[in-house]
């Protein structure tokens, strides 16, 4: 599930459309989540969800427009997980995070399938965050998340951490996307 909802107001424009090597952030990541084998990818559109929705017509995912984007991220995971109720395990990422890879994302999903734990988090800038694995007996507690609220509660509880420094860098504000 590739979280692309928000409006971008620090970045003053729509970074989920922003150019990257050849394409959109989001596009971006959703070739990362195929790349990586994800099945079905799907990507949680709010903001100029047409035109997101737009970005994406030739790629073989899935768009879920969340009415409540405005609310925060729990309001999108939640419109996510929704689709994925008979996923046996849901990967939450972002648009915005250009340097996490098809193979970072293999990798943790690794870590997930041979651990025991609920759930695998990116481990960066000392703190656990996405993109981050939840097994399917962590959904229900995902569909109920506080809209305002992402899952870091869930990570502290439940993930192992998968050392991940290039989530780090995030595109938030234009100075995040000239420094890309």
């Amino acid at each position: 599930m590739v979280l692309a909802a928000g409006a971008a107001t620090r970045m003053g424009r729509l970074k989920q459309l922003l150019p990257y090597r050849g394409s959109t952030l989001v596009e971006h990541a959703a070739e990362q989540a195929l790349a990586a084998g994800f099945d079905p990818v799907v990507i949680v559109v709010g903001a100029e969800a047409e035109s997101v929705r737009a970005a994406l017509a030739a790629r073989p995912v899935r768009v879920v427009e969340n009415s409540a984007w405005h609310l925060g991220m729990g309001s999108s995971i939640q419109a996510g997980i929704e689709v994925l109720l008979d996923a046996e395990a849901v990967c939450i990422l972002l648009a915005d995070q250009p340097f996490v890879g098809a193979r970072h994302l293999r990798e943790m999903e690794r870590l997930l399938t041979e651990s025991a734990a609920l759930a695998v988090a990116a481990e960066y800038n000392g703190t656990l965050g996405v993109p981050a694995l939840f097994r399917r007996e962590l959904f229900r507690e995902l569909q109920s998340l506080e809209p305002a609220t992402g899952a870091r509660a869930l990570l502290r509880r439940y993930a192992v951490a998968y050392p991940l420094p290039e989530a780090a860098v995030d595109v938030d504000t234009p100075e995040d996307f000239a420094k890309l």
